[in-house]
């Protein structure tokens, strides 16, 4: 059937006269050389032609080549011409909640195809069709049993008892339902109606108020039966309901082209349970607890960002040329923090600068992962024979060293990304006590040649490749790499390549260079890095003291060696950043590394680097790392900040000041958290800090608030398919006969008219009347309750979308 029949049999001429005005031709006048996106979208209203638009990522537009309506909704197929046959398209439609909102979806071999929903951001592939006869309806909700889920979601499941203390109960006392899908598992206990998901150690020794929760289901005759919202909730798919008809929808990959700002019930959230997490921290901030803030993102959504507490709360001051030590604020004079306030990064450095840069280079053939550190030039003296065994470093020194190791020159780039390198974790450059010769401080991080020298001549602590060690050197080197390979300092070259063309204005390494005022940053320790006084870095031979800061840091990085020993610019900490800024950052990575039309790294490239890695390959399982990612194990608990909600495709990272990024693919949802925890009285020297006693400096607790505000509810939209197909089945059993039938036909087809055109008043009111005719049957029609009242709340939804 040609295009312009199919759109006669679905629409009627007045459409097909539309649609050809609109440009659509037959796909074969096109020519050979082209790729193919098709978007089925349903809508509340009938979308017609115009309301989805496409655009390549490279730029081209695609042209509207086929326009047809099922019972799903409008199907829409572009085509592009002189465009990769794997290409980035994307597709724009015209959405009652969110508006634009681009989204790009990969081509496969010239062409790609995507279901989307008006209202609902994701993308989905093909709809799975659920047997009727496997839909269980209780008081208007339908529920599926797990059993009859197995192939559509590709789960398995098992049933048995538990075998710990669940939610109180003792081990062996309940019916326990245990699912599995992928790496993720969930528990649940059939009776009690209460679920556990990924459920480890940790969570059962901690927050043991925040792992088990209630579950939307019911057990009914040896089965276990989920509503459709729970099967949303748990398994992040899409349900859908057309009239009689119900499909599973399974998320494609999907790019959000920018973030947008949503309220969170439109992404599936709870707003009461969100003000539970409101409630948690600012207890404790008004308790003397550290500044947070929060910024979560699901589905390309902004739908939460909040900051708590003081940016500023203890100072030092001068007194006669001298600094005098911190004291606690009066409350008139502390400084309250807010969404702008930026906050020192640490170790998230390590992932929103350094990881980034090599994923860029990695992604345009630059770099070489295997490539041995030795290799570049300028780093030849990266060898054993530079070591040096000085100070603290002394085989069965205070430092650790067991033995002499040797094989530096065998270290690879993959070798540090992986921590396997044996690199000592923290060499104390700064530290003339604990470094010894090894021992460096400078003011200026363009000139690179004495902290290169100092970490060739540092000694290995492991055998490379033997041990994880996570280590601070590891990522110095990196940055120091990326310096050597671009050809421009780290800084420069990520505003270059990153953080100007992203759009982010708040994200900078010494950000008090960049024109931030110091009122605009967190302070983070009291006193410098003297820990309130309890740690020195040593005296010169000449009887002057090494040189440390004892003022309140503000705007200044904390980490010892990024400040003294590479002057606020290093591979492994410096980056401050906003909740905001973080927002883009994190989600380039759900985005197949595109943000704002522009691709950064490529997907390939982010799989091999959140990829768990184990030397043994039966251990990858329980492995929490990647190419410098921290990810969530397959079958352990191993990486604390993964607990209590993330899915087990999790990975993110943590920082020493207070800061944690979870970055979670099934849930499409970013979470950053932002402390200035070190902003607090050293009360167990030398690395106990009041602010990290308090549980909101824990971190996890604010994540797993995150995720119990996601909701069950089970929502249906009802569109114009759907009522005319429910309209017309109504009528073929009989339900629905006489003049009536024919009456509620017309009036819908005139509703669907008006829409078409974009007529939305007269639309309305032909609704209206659609509703009327269900109200007051008349003479020999008939008319069940059952079908009025089912047609009447499909009409009334749709009525209240276009309003």
């Amino acid at each position: 059937m040609t295009v312009q029949r199919r759109i006669a049999a679905g629409l009627g001429a007045a459409m097909v006269m539309s649609v050809l005005s609109a440009g659509v031709l037959p796909a074969a006048a096109e020519g050979n050389h082209r790729i193919e996106l098709t978007v089925h979208y349903s809508s509340p209203t009938v979308a017609g032609p115009r309301a989805v638009e496409a655009r390549s990522l490279d730029g081209r537009d695609g042209r509207l080549t086929g326009f047809d309506v099922d019972r799903f909704g409008a199907e829409y197929t572009f085509s592009f011409v002189r465009t990769d046959p794997d290409a980035y398209l994307g597709f724009t439609v015209d959405d009652g909640t969110f508006g634009e909102d681009t989204r790009y979806v990969r081509a496969e071999d010239g062409s790609a195809q995507v279901w989307a929903i008006d209202g609902d951001p994701r993308g989905y592939t093909a709809p799975q069709a659920i047997p009727d006869e496997e839909v269980s309806w209780r008081e208007g909700t339908p529920y599926v049993a797990v059993e009859d889920l197995t192939e559509l979601l590709d789960l398995t499941y098992s049933y048995g008892t538990n075998g710990y203390e669940f939610d109180g109960a003792p081990s062996g006392s309940l019916d326990i339902l245990t699912v599995f899908r992928g790496r993720d598992y969930y528990e649940i206990a059939v009776d009690t109606n209460r679920i556990g998901s990924n459920v480890t150690g940790n969570m059962l020794e901690d927050y043991t108020d925040l792992v088990f929760d209630d579950v939307d289901g019911f057990r009914a005759d040896g089965e276990y039966y989920l509503s459709f919202g729970q099967i949303e909730r748990l398994f992040q798919v899409g349900t859908h309901t057309q009239g009689e008809d119900s499909w599973l929808l399974l998320p494609a990959d999907v790019a959000h082209d920018e973030l947008q700002r949503a309220e969170p019930e439109q992404v599936g959230f709870d707003p009461g349970r969100l003000a539970e997490l409101d409630d948690y921290i600012q207890a404790q901030v008004d308790d003397g607890g550290p500044a947070v803030a929060v910024i979560v993102t699901k589905d390309g959504k902004i739908v939460k960002e909040d900051a708590y507490g003081d940016a500023l709360r203890y100072s030092t001051h001068e007194e006669n040329g001298q600094t005098m030590p911190a004291e606690l604020l009066p409350a008139g004079q502390r400084e309250p923090a807010s969404t702008d306030t930026l906050f020192d990064l640490a170790s998230n450095t390590k992932m929103y600068a350094t990881n980034y840069a090599i994923q860029h280079l990695v992604s345009q053939g630059r770099l070489d992962l295997d490539q041995p550190v030795a290799s570049f030039p300028g780093w030849e003296c990266f060898a054993d024979e530079s070591s040096i065994y000085t100070g603290i470093w002394t085989v069965g020194g205070e430092g650790g060293i067991e033995d002499v190791y040797t094989g530096k020159d065998t270290i690879t780039l993959r070798d540090l990304l992986h921590h396997r390198g044996g690199m000592i974790p923290d060499p104390q450059y700064q530290n003339l006590n604990a470094a010894g010769e090894l021992w460096y401080q400078t003011t200026e991080h363009t000139d690179r040649s004495g902290i290169i020298e100092s970490i060739c001549q540092t000694p290995l602590m492991y055998e490379p490749r033997s041990t994880f060690a996570y280590s601070d050197v590891d990522f110095m080197v990196l940055g120091l790499i990326v310096e050597q390979v671009t050809g421009q300092p780290l800084d420069v070259y990520l505003e270059q390549e990153f953080y100007a063309p992203l759009g982010l204005e708040n994200t900078h390494f010494n950000p008090l260079e960049h024109g931030v005022a110091p009122e605009q940053v967190a302070a983070t320790e009291l006193n410098g890095n003297t820990r309130d006084g309890n740690i020195s870095f040593g005296t010169h031979p000449d009887g002057s003291d090494v040189y440390i800061r004892d003022y309140t840091l503000r705007g200044e990085v904390h980490d010892e060696k990024a400040f003294y020993a590479m002057d606020g610019v290093a591979g492994h900490a410096g980056l401050f950043s906003t909740t905001s800024d973080m927002a883009v950052l994190t989600q380039l990575m759900l985005n197949d590394g595109i943000y704002g039309g522009e691709q950064y790294f490529t997907e390939d490239v982010i799989e091999q680097f959140t990829a768990p890695y184990s030397p043994d390959p039966d251990e990858v399982d329980s492995s929490s790392y990647g190419l410098g990612w921290r990810v969530h194990s397959a079958s352990s608990a191993d990486y604390w900040y993964f607990n209590w909600g993330p899915s087990r495709s999790t990975f993110g990272h943590q920082g020493w000041t207070g800061t944690l990024t979870i970055i979670d693919p099934l849930h499409d949802m970013t979470i950053t958290i932002l402390t200035n925890m070190r902003h607090s009285p050293v009360i167990d020297p030398p690395n106990g800090f009041a602010g990290a006693q308090y549980p909101v400096a824990d971190l996890v607790p604010i994540s797993a608030h995150v995720y119990r505000a996601l909701t069950n509810d089970t929502t249906q939209v009802p569109t114009i398919a759907g009522l005319d197909a429910s309209l017309a089945q109504y009528i073929e059993t009989g339900d629905i006969a006489g003049p009536i039938a024919h009456q509620l036909t017309h009036t819908l087809d005139r509703a669907r008219d008006h829409l078409d055109g974009s007529r939305t008043g007269p639309a309305a009111g032909a609704l209206e009347r659609f509703i009327a005719h269900l109200d007051h049957p008349k003479g020999p029609d008939t008319l069940t309750e059952e079908a009025a009242t089912e047609l009447r709340s499909q009409a009334s939804a749709i009525l209240a979308a276009i309003d």
